[in-house]
């Protein structure tokens, strides 16, 4: 078998040295994380029909659409990062992938609440956790100024794997409850599509044994102690922490929309899966080329400006033009509510980009890993659960055909002021770039 080689000469590069794109590694990654959001999303389009074929209530659905995902990203995102930056992170990958691939399958076979919640939560320790290992892989097969671009087709993937979630779930359940015997006779057309759907992310796992292990850039201590770490994290606290706070609130309103879409469409506007599955998909597949190219670009144009966290500016500008795309829920028919939609959605993947290239390009290699777990347990926790209960408690107060779509305005307003806010206090407490503060002698991979 060929495999992809990612590892340098055994000779350290000089500082600053060009290092070539590794465009086929960053390929392999795009694939990995387009399986893991397709799977992660797989549900939310079908919910209504899982709710009613399991016997399941409101705040069931909730845990299972937010908790179960949640609590691997709660407890194992750390640990995990921790071993991206002591450990062969290209075998983690390939570990994580199998869960959630397993996890996916498994959920087609389940009879009960109990069943569904602990397949949902295998398949989160993989789909949950996987995102600090691919940016820490990815950070290490290109140039810092290349960044952004670099991850520009990652965010595709991305965004394309929760476009097909939607587009896929939607579509092969509509086409499943038509052709009933098409596939496994006497299955649900829910279980069938996801049985479907499992065994191909369990294809898309066999490309990462074609990857090899890249050498670190960019390391200011290897293989530091977790005292070391902690006394990093302190250090950078109000950058970080101020982040985090952005990062908070965002994920409120893009878990609101993530988890929620679909039963807005059926409840309030009388829209079937196999109806809005297409369509639903197209709008986040364009939002996410559409605001990864803007990312993109600008993440590594803002890199050049005179200015303190100037690669966050993006961030700012896309948070304040997505608070008015809040209303999307409210929007009087279907078309208006598509392409507010849009809107939303678009802003969300410029910021989400631009965090993620904002730690690859200040933060030193061996803290990027633990500093994107920490933001995948907020965005995870707060985008799951947190918003779920949330959403399910003020439905409560907001009764009526509208009230869900209400509830999910007035939360997306209020938490893009908070993340406003945050964005720009990351901003002003921003270190300089991590490249030009330390020499460029990557260490060697076990």
């Amino acid at each position: 078998m060929t495999t992809v080689d990612v590892a340098d000469d055994v000779v350290p590069p000089e500082p600053g040295a060009f290092r070539k794109t590794k465009w086929s590694v960053v390929w392999l990654l795009t694939m990995t994380l387009f399986s893991a959001l397709t799977v992660g999303g797989l549900l939310a389009p079908i919910q209504e029909a899982v709710k009613l074929d399991l016997g399941l209530d409101d705040f069931q659905l909730a845990m299972i659409i937010g908790t179960a995902t949640a609590i691997p990203a709660a407890i194992l995102s750390l640990p995990i990062a921790w071993m991206v930056d002591h450990s062969t992170r290209t075998r983690l990958l390939i570990i994580l992938s199998a869960c959630w691939a397993l996890g996916t399958i498994g959920t087609a076979f389940v009879q009960d609440f109990y069943g569904l919640f602990a397949a949902r939560l295998i398949a989160g320790i993989g789909a949950a956790t996987a995102f600090p290992v691919l940016i820490s892989l990815l950070a290490d097969v290109c140039m810092p100024q290349r960044r952004g671009r670099a991850m520009l087709l990652v965010s595709i993937g991305a965004w394309a794997g929760a476009a097909a979630a939607f587009a896929i779930g939607g579509t092969l359940f509509g086409w499943l409850e038509a052709n009933p015997t098409a596939f496994v006779q006497n299955m649900p057309p829910w279980r069938e599509a996801h049985l479907i759907v499992g065994i191909g992310a369990a294809i898309l796992v066999l490309p990462l044994f074609l990857i090899r292990e890249p050498v670190r850039h960019e390391v200011q201590q290897a293989n530091p102690s977790l005292k070391v770490s902690l006394i990093a994290f302190w250090r950078r606290r109000y950058f970080l922490g101020s982040l985090y706070v952005g990062n908070f609130a965002g994920a409120l309103a893009e878990g609101a929309a993530a988890l929620w879409i679909g039963s807005v469409l059926v409840r309030q506007y009388g829209q079937s899966p196999g109806e809005f599955g297409g369509w639903v998909g197209l709008v986040i597949l364009a939002s996410g080329v559409i605001g990864s190219i803007i990312g993109g670009i600008s993440a590594d144009m803002a890199q050049k400006l005179k200015m303190r966290g100037g690669i966050l500016l993006p961030a700012v500008i896309a948070t304040a033009l997505s608070i008015p795309a809040s209303a999307y829920p409210i929007m009087p028919n279907v078309t208006l509510f598509a392409w507010v939609l849009l809107a939303l959605l678009t802003g969300g993947a410029v910021v989400n980009l631009v965090n993620s290239a904002a730690i690859a390009v200040l933060l030193p290699n061996e803290e990027r890993a633990t500093s994107l777990a920490a933001l995948a347990i907020i965005g995870k926790f707060v985008g799951g659960p947190v918003t779920a209960g949330i959403i399910a408690w003020m439905t409560v107060l907001f009764k009526g055909p509208t009230g869900l779509g209400v509830t999910l305005t007035w939360l997306g307003v209020v938490t893009g002021i908070i993340s406003l806010l945050g964005y720009w206090a990351a901003m002003r407490f921003a270190p300089p770039p991590a490249a030009e503060i330390l020499p460029d002698a990557p260490t060697a991979e076990v």
